[in-house]
């Protein structure tokens, strides 16, 4: 007689142990965080409340201490107010400050040409120049209204390009258009070809 056997599998999903995720523990442990994290922001923003306040006193302080002084000068130039050659004096300088004040606004109103020399237009007259190119002439007249340049190069195709460097100058030269340019080939000292040319602005 055989005994028949049967198997009864209770490893079913339904059937299995479920964790949660979410613990007592776990939620403690993230609620201290929490906590800790907010205390820390807590004394970060209290010491640098404190710190803003220490400033704000320090800034008061001498505030009014500017302030005394102030009014302490006042009362000293109310004092000295009624002497008569303090006041001959004020009214000198008075004078002379209009008088300067007039003559400042003349000249800023005035176009007198060239006030600060040429140094700025041969920085710039120097910075644009490179190997290969180089000045025999440079005539400028008044404030670079009118402007001349004469000099060589070893190939035509440089002029472009200093022209190029002369328009990213600092002086009134950047501003100035060259509307005349002649350039002739020529043979140098040493025998190889140059190219001499004339650059000149309205």
């Amino acid at each position: 007689m055989s005994m028949a056997s049967q198997q009864i599998n209770l490893l079913l999903p339904e059937l299995r142990p479920h964790r949660d995720w979410l613990t007592s523990s776990r939620l403690a442990v993230g609620l201290a965080a929490i906590c800790g994290v907010l205390l820390i922001l807590g004394l970060w923003n209290g010491w640098q409340a404190g710190r803003l306040e220490n400033n704000l006193e320090l800034a008061e302080q001498a505030l009014a201490e500017q302030s005394a002084r102030t009014e302490a000068l006042e009362r000293d130039v109310a004092g000295r107010a009624t002497d008569r050659e303090l006041v001959r004096e004020m009214e000198t300088r008075e004078q002379r400050l209009a008088q300067t004040r007039e003559l400042y606004e003349f000249m800023s109103t005035t176009s007198l040409g060239n006030l600060t020399g040429y140094s700025e237009h041969l920085k710039d007259l120097s910075r644009a120049s490179f190997q290969g190119l180089w000045l025999t002439q440079v005539n400028i007249a008044g404030d670079a209204s009118n402007v001349v340049l004469r000099g060589s190069a070893l190939q035509a195709a440089m002029l472009p390009d200093f022209v190029g460097r002369l328009s990213m100058g600092d002086s009134e030269i950047r501003n100035q258009r060259f509307s005349r340019l002649t350039s002739t080939r020529t043979r140098g000292t040493t025998g190889e070809q140059v190219y001499d040319f004339v650059l000149e602005t309205n």
